[in-house]
């Protein structure tokens, strides 16, 4: 049997762990201080999350907006996984 991709994985573990969903405004915010580069990988993971049906907006270089705590949850472990230090909010209000 195949290895799961390392998003489908995510995604499992945190569907275990929430019990049903949450639906709001989520800004996750990102930063690979310690690297050169930021992984392709990481998009390609996003991407692929987009493709699964969840709404990931990218809204500047290292901000992403999404309707969801499942799906803000999968993209904070997705970026710590590829040594991002990683902050999220819900949204309570939009001005």
């Amino acid at each position: 049997m195949p290895r799961k991709k390392l998003i489908v994985r995510i995604m499992e573990r945190i569907d275990k762990e929430l019990e049903e969903d949450e639906r709001g405004v989520f800004i996750i915010l990102y930063d690979f201080k310690n690297r050169s580069y930021m992984p392709k990988e990481f998009y390609y993971a996003l991407k692929e999350l987009e493709e699964n049906g969840h709404y990931v907006d990218r809204i500047q270089k290292s901000a992403y907006l999404t309707n969801s705590l499942r799906t803000a949850r999968i993209i904070i472990e997705l970026a710590k996984h590829y040594g991002a230090e990683v902050r999220a909010f819900e949204v309570s209000k939009e001005v």
